[in-house]
């Protein structure tokens, strides 16, 4: 009886090792929907980039906090949802509401490790500017032409 119940315990470890829910936040959820993007301002955001709408860190700016493959198609739980879902700027000022794609003008980042690139192309691919950690940046190769951004490391 005793073998029987440590099988049965094991099987039950081993078991819940294959449905435990996954630890990964839903990306797309945190930079449309967090309080963090538009609800607090940069300085107290946790989201440690912001992107803003003029050079020189004016105008209307939203935080983020994950990596964007598409600016103007940021899905909430990844999957196709009946037409896209763009991330746009908040916090008012120039540029309230508008989307973040090919509107941007200035970055900060506030991460302490990570470099945040700025993407000319979707999927993080084309020229890019690199804004260095604890660094704010004003657009140049992709000013007014930025569609992701992702957190990178040299």
């Amino acid at each position: 009886m005793k073998r029987k119940l440590t099988l049965v315990a094991a099987a039950t470890v081993v078991m819940g090792a294959f449905v435990t829910p996954s630890a990964h936040a839903n990306t797309g959820f945190e930079n449309q929907m967090s309080p963090e993007a538009c609800q607090k301002s940069q300085a107290a955001s946790d989201f440690k980039y912001a992107i803003y709408y003029n050079s020189n860190y004016g105008g209307a700016y939203r935080n983020i906090g994950y990596s964007v493959w598409d600016f103007a198609d940021e899905r909430i739980g990844g999957a196709p949802q009946g037409g896209t879902q763009p991330l746009k700027f908040c916090h008012g000022g120039n540029g309230n509401l508008q989307g973040i794609k090919n509107n941007a003008a200035s970055v900060k980042n506030k991460h302490s490790t990570y470099y945040a690139v700025t993407y000319y192309n979707s999927g993080y691919k084309g020229s890019a500017d690199w804004s260095s950690p604890r660094s704010q940046t004003n657009l140049s190769v992709t000013k007014n032409e930025n569609a992701s951004f992702a957190w990178q490391t040299l």
